[in-house]
């Protein structure tokens, strides 16, 4: 933030020095959003300043143009006038840019002043940067009116130097309206600084009536109705403000509810493709004559598993664990589930129909890569000895439906319903998808679980 306002606040948030700390939140936002609501305003500010720097550089390059309008005896002081700008402006690119303190720290003469630029981040100081720029844009402004007006130029050319000025300057103490560090929980702002927040927009009013107010006969080139528009044009930082806020609200809670998702999604692909397999392994272990070699070939697939699940974690952490993943046949998944059964348990259980030439979605299979596990290990859990699965993609809005008939036990009273069970999360998650999942008895005895959800539209 390298502004006028900055000569009194510097509140530029600096990640690195950005630990989570106390303090009342006390701007729009909720003081839930904590550490969350800094990091995004952090990060959308960071590319609102760089393209604020690109956007000043534009108008003071216009500025510069004007010159060419100008009386040749009065360039000289012109460019010293808006030297001071570009200057300033340089800094504060190289404040902003990576490695840019640390190219000024290795200048002669320049290091205290780099040492100066580092230690303002995430603090409430007065910036030599800001300080700067606030100054260059005054006297920038002062080129077309004020006490120090450039004899000669058009009128229309004036006029429009003006108001390439006063929008350098609204450029730039936007920055100190909505500056990532007014959210910080490391340095919160103190109530005085949060009080003058509110107070830049009539207070620059006031600054820039006073710096273009025909003080000489020069300055009246300018239309009245321009002088007056550029004066209150400050007032519009605050529907700025509100609508900076708004869309920083939408955007925490769009990452809270995308990390909650993510963390479900996480548990279910846990549930499903590891402890599944684990709980296999174990119950083949647990028999009364297990083999050695298949009790190994079993663990070497936990590892697989482990290791598919653990570089799906890392490859794909916007999306979900399970995602980008492709589609494909039943087949294929009840292949990859059998693997983990242990080959002496395998002949216990059955696919049955068609249902191994069914190509199901990316989506859908990755649903169904969930449910199938879940389901088995339940009947195995209830010590099942004969196993059949159907699966089925039918009607209108297509449904898939995954059955599992066992010959168990069945479970136990209120299972399903479980609070944090396997079954009442997976049920939750269909449900998203217009699905869920039922228990029945067997017709020949056990039970029948089944899995359905709307399948995915774009796929058929």
């Amino acid at each position: 933030m390298q502004n006028f306002a900055e000569a009194i606040i510097s509140y530029r948030a600096n990640p690195a020095a950005a630990p989570h700390a106390g303090g009342r939140d006390w701007q729009l936002l909720s003081a839930d959003d904590g550490q969350g609501t800094f990091d995004t305003a952090l990060n959308a500010g960071a590319w609102l300043w760089r393209a604020g720097c690109w956007l000043r550089a534009t108008l003071l390059a216009g500025m510069w143009i004007t010159l060419a309008w100008a009386p040749a005896g009065q360039l000289p002081r012109a460019a010293a006038q808006l030297g001071l700008a570009t200057l300033a402006l340089l800094l504060a690119f190289a404040h902003i840019w990576p490695g840019g303190v640390d190219l000024l720290a290795r200048l002669r003469g320049l290091r205290g002043l780099a040492e100066h630029l580092g230690s303002t981040s995430g603090r409430a100081t007065v910036d030599a940067a800001g300080l700067a720029e606030g100054a260059g844009a005054l006297l920038a402004t002062w080129v077309y009116v004020g006490f120090l007006p450039v004899p000669g130029l058009p009128r229309a050319v004036r006029a429009a130097g003006l108001a390439l000025a006063v929008a350098y300057s609204w450029d730039a103490v936007l920055q100190a309206v909505i500056d990532p560090g007014w959210y910080s929980r490391a340095f919160p702002p103190r109530a005085g600084m949060r009080a003058f927040r509110y107070a830049i927009p009539p207070i620059f009013c006031l600054i820039i009536t006073f710096v273009i107010w025909p003080w000489a006969a020069i300055d009246t080139a300018v239309p009245l109705a321009e002088r007056i528009l550029l004066a209150l044009s400050p007032l519009a930082y605050y529907p700025v403000w509100v609508t900076f806020d708004v869309m920083l609200r939408a955007s925490v809670t769009a990452l809270r509810n995308s990390r909650t998702l993510w963390r479900w999604d996480a548990w279910g692909d846990a549930h499903s493709t590891v402890k599944n397999t684990l709980v296999f392994l174990q119950s083949y272990i647990e028999e009364p004559d297990p083999d050695l070699e298949e009790i190994r070939s079993l663990a070497r697939n936990a590892l697989v598993v482990i290791d598919e699940f653990r570089g799906a974690l890392v490859g794909s952490p916007d999306a979900g664990p399970a995602s980008g993943a492709p589609g494909g046949m039943v087949g294929d998944l009840w292949e990859s589930v059998l693997r983990a059964l242990g080959s002496p348990r395998r002949v216990r259980f059955t696919l049955e129909g068609d249902s191994a030439l069914i190509r199901l979605s990316p989506t859908d299979y990755q649903v169904a890569r969930r449910v199938l596990p879940d389901l088995m290990s339940n009947a195995i859990k209830a010590e099942a000895t004969c196993v059949s699965a159907r699966c089925t993609v039918a009607g209108d809005p297509a449904q898939v439906r995954v059955e599992v008939t066992d010959n168990g036990a069945g479970l136990p009273p209120g299972g399903a319903a479980r609070p944090g069970g396997s079954l009442q999360r997976m049920g939750a998650r269909l449900g998203d998808r217009a699905g869920g999942v039922e228990h029945a008895p067997a017709a020949s005895g056990g039970t029948t679980a089944v899995a359905f959800w709307r399948a995915d539209p774009g796929f058929r």
